[in-house]
């Protein structure tokens, strides 16, 4: 569309939970693969192994939880999501070093990756679903996607060069945590949804 009014503000709560997406991946992404490498003794056998665990924990996981949401629970699901992430969190920061506990920290990520994408992207692909522009919406989106893991890189590596120990840069995470959970809490809620009649009137 040449033009779309109100785009940028329909897509402004999930551009922000894109945004908390990204900086989490960051942080207990990327900082957290380099730090289970260096624990499992820089051994690709080991690493892959742990690896292939976690797909697995994943598959079986996303057979039983895959219709949590569909069922209507979605601030339910959005505090056993977050609650279990930042548990997540704490964990692996606690694990890097130790073997058994890193591994175990790995293969629980695919556990509560079973609910926390559904759980996110179901609010952004209602949200899109709403806005006048999708591709404006996923471009604004996606952005925010960028945003969020460059600047939890850049803060990772910041504290990483400052010779802070990668748990401390996985910790980071927990920020994004926190926003992700407050944003999706108020999704689920019902507040700050704007109503597609209203969405249609303004295009």
């Amino acid at each position: 569309k040449p033009a779309a009014p109100n785009a940028f503000r329909i897509a402004l709560p999930s551009m922000l939970m894109f945004a908390s997406d990204g900086w989490i991946y960051a942080c207990t992404g990327y900082a957290w693969q380099i730090a289970l490498f260096l624990t499992l003794g820089e051994s690709f056998t080991a690493f892959g192994g742990a690896v292939a665990l976690s797909a697995l924990v994943g598959a079986v996981s996303g057979l039983v939880l895959g219709k949590y949401i569909d069922a209507g629970r979605g601030v339910r699901a959005v505090w056993l999501t977050y609650g279990g992430f930042a548990a997540l969190i704490l964990l692996r920061a606690m694990s890097v070093d130790i073997v058994a506990l890193a591994v175990i920290a790995n293969a629980l990520g695919a556990l509560i990756a079973c609910l926390y994408v559904p759980t996110i992207m179901t609010a952004v692909y209602n949200q899109a679903k709403r806005s006048p522009c999708p591709l404006r919406f996923h471009v604004t989106t996606e952005g925010g996607w960028d945003i969020g893991g460059a600047s939890g890189c850049v803060a990772a590596a910041t504290l990483s060069a400052l010779g802070a120990p990668l748990s401390t840069t996985i910790l980071l995470a927990l920020a994004g945590v926190a926003l992700g959970q407050f944003l999706l809490h108020r999704y689920y809620s019902g507040v700050g949804i704007v109503p597609a009649q209203a969405v249609a009137e303004s295009a």
